[in-house]
């Protein structure tokens, strides 16, 4: 969403500055491109939705390629495409001063900003309390509770930390991306493991199941692969 508000921002700020500096007797109205890229950027979503559909159908060399390649690929096309078509549409130039364009710009950047930071999903920050940490992790992340239950019945990770206490995001990757339709999600996360004997650090991928299965994991400065599996 904080990309979304980003970019639509940009693409407005950019067509009012132009419009400002440009010597031309036609304009383009920066909310016309507004407009065209939310309607291209709805549009290539509900493609790579019914895309999905038909994933399973398609040759082998496009399944090479990750759900969320394709998820942002259509809308950002034709987000292109849209704002192309809103460019066609222009006015005569109007003689607006510098207070009223700076307006322009300001107060769809005041709602933006306020935008983002509704939308702001509050991470507490690494040195918050690991405590802390799981429970904002429990709240942001899908299946989370599943995370930390199979860290806590890894027996390498018990092995050398002890029983766990707490499982939280610590500095490194930590995206969960959703994919349109079935295809499901993926991601990485890089966790504290807090048990009773040290901490250490787990770092790994997953796809569609959010369980630990194979685990890159650093205890005592030192970094080693385990397998969490049953």
């Amino acid at each position: 969403m904080t990309a979304l508000a980003l970019y639509l921002l940009g693409l407005y700020t950019i067509a009012v500055v132009d419009r400002q500096l440009s010597e031309q007797e036609m304009e383009i109205e920066p909310l016309f491109l507004v407009f065209g890229c939310i309607i291209g950027l709805v549009s290539g979503y509900l493609v790579a939705y019914f895309y999905s559909s038909f994933y399973s159908s398609m040759p082998t060399l496009l399944h090479k390629l990750p759900g969320l390649f394709w998820g942002l690929l259509f809308p950002f096309l034709l987000s292109l495409l849209g704002i192309c078509i809103a460019g066609r549409f222009k006015r005569s130039k109007s003689t607006s001063n510098l207070i009223v364009s700076l307006l322009r710009i300001l107060i769809p950047s005041a709602i933006a900003l306020t935008f983002i930071l509704v939308n702001n999903n509050g991470f507490p920050g690494v040195a918050a309390p690991a405590e802390v940490r799981q429970q904002w992790a429990s709240k942001e992340f899908w299946n989370y509770a599943g995370v930390v239950n199979s860290i806590k019945s890894c027996q390498p990770i018990i092995k050398r930390v002890g029983s766990v206490k707490f499982v939280a995001p610590t500095q490194g990757q930590n995206d969960v991306f959703y994919d349109p339709g079935s295809s499901g999600h993926s991601g990485e996360f890089t966790l504290e493991v807090v048990g009773e004997k040290g901490i250490g650090v787990a770092n790994f991928d997953f796809r569609i199941g959010t369980f630990v299965s194979n685990v890159r994991f650093t205890y005592q400065k030192r970094t080693e692969e385990l397998s969490c599996a049953k």
